[in-house]
């Protein structure tokens, strides 16, 4: 339902990100926000279970184990307390079911609510409210001052690191101690006391430190990760199948190469769906009024694949000068990211604001099938939606 809100996600997810709040969405329809009543999705059933608010899969069916908790419903200028009913109906399977008390006073269908928790309790914003959402940036407002307070620090092993890349900043030029471009990450390790190896795992007390010349950009999109379809659960079966089916002929080699939305289907019919009961990313493809379902992903191995790539990070930048044997580095600059909103995957894919990208080929007419990946992306506008915002720290006075 994240698909059809009238207010950014992106943007949404983005300045809650700044704040260090987790937050669950929800959007209601004109039948829901008349009975009072919402769908609760697999991901925010999440977001209640890991903000100790809400297990709906220990819950019973029927009106009599409805469970009421406290909340309290945030607005530009104040606040006011309200309750929030979790329950399971007896119809059908029990799809979990959230309703907010007052809520139809404060909203209209397809607005965006975020919920989240502070100080022990539920707190309710419609993101829809463009003067509720402004007044997260100023401290006096409710909002504000719960934002202000929930921004995260250092962790120790962040303000350990950063103490003594100030220390090798203040040194200012140091001779490279390897020549070609991996010398400016292998000098500032072997500064840093850092042994080469092979591990995959993080440089420092569980920081990942990365090395680049100053002035270098990163590219325009930002690649998350590629993984694969699980071809066992996908109808299709295998990569050659979807390249049959769906592939075109350029210069005599059949390929697929296009961008795949959850928001809406791309030219060739298709779309990313969110499977919530199955814990599934479906690629599905529409035609008319018919849905074939192609390709499956599993979304714990997705959210794994994202938590392992992109752990807490330091990438340092250093001015440069000479070149070779003679390049010189002056480290003066940390960016600082931090581990993503695991549970903002699912949304923001849910929204069109990651997507994925197939780069199918034939390797020779009649060939086997290669690629360039299965790639997950986002744009840069929308990379604090997913990651909290970056930290800069000097390292030179």
């Amino acid at each position: 339902m994240l698909e059809k809100s009238d207010t950014s996600v992106g943007e949404v997810l983005t300045l809650f990100n700044e704040t260090g709040l987790d937050v669950g969405l929800l959007v209601p329809t004109p039948t829901g926000l008349k009975k009072s009543i919402m769908d609760a999705t697999a991901t925010f059933r999440d977001f209640l279970l890991d903000a100790k608010v809400h297990d709906f899969s220990t819950q019973a069916q029927g009106q009599e184990h409805k469970v009421v908790v406290p909340a309290r419903m945030v607005f530009a200028k104040g606040s006011k307390p309200t309750k929030v009913s979790l329950y399971r109906p007896t119809t059908k399977k029990g799809d979990p079911r959230i309703c907010v008390y007052g809520l139809k006073a404060h909203a209209v269908p397809y607005n965006l609510l975020a919920l989240f928790v502070w100080d022990g309790l539920l707190h309710v914003v419609n993101c829809s409210d463009p003067e509720i959402l402004r007044s997260i940036k100023d401290p006096g407002s409710p909002l504000g001052a719960i934002a202000q307070a929930a921004r995260p620090g250092l962790s120790p092993e962040a303000e350990e690191l950063l103490d003594l890349l100030r220390d090798i900043g203040a040194r200012g030029w140091i001779p490279t101690m390897r020549p070609g471009d991996t010398g400016i990450g292998m000098t500032l390790e072997t500064l840093l006391g850092i042994e080469a190896n092979s591990s995959k795992l993080p440089d420092f007390k569980g920081i990942e430190i990365k090395a680049k010349r100053a002035g270098r950009k990163r590219k325009n999109r930002v690649n998350l990760f590629s993984q694969v379809p699980n071809w066992k659960l996908s109808p299709l079966g295998s990569n050659k199948a979807l390249l049959d089916a769906h592939g075109y002929e350029v210069d005599g080699r059949r390929q697929l190469y296009c961008t795949i939305s959850g928001k809406m289907a791309n030219p060739n019919g298709f779309v990313l769906s969110i499977d919530g009961e199955k814990d599934w990313l479906r690629q599905n493809h529409v035609e008319a009024e018919r849905v074939t379902r192609m390709a499956v992903w599993e979304l714990s191995k997705l959210r794994d694949r994202l938590t392992s790539k992109h752990r807490q990070t330091f990438w340092i930048s250093a001015e440069t000068r000479g070149r070779g044997e003679s390049e010189e580095f002056h480290y003066v600059q940390v960016e600082h990211t931090r581990a993503p909103r695991v549970r903002n995957f699912e949304a923001l894919v849910e929204a069109g604001v990651i997507t994925l990208d197939y780069t199918l080929y034939e390797r020779g007419k009649g060939g086997s099938v290669g690629d360039h990946g299965y790639l997950f992306k986002v744009n840069p506008k929308d990379f604090n939606a997913l990651f909290p915002p970056s930290e800069y720290h000097g390292l030179v006075a």
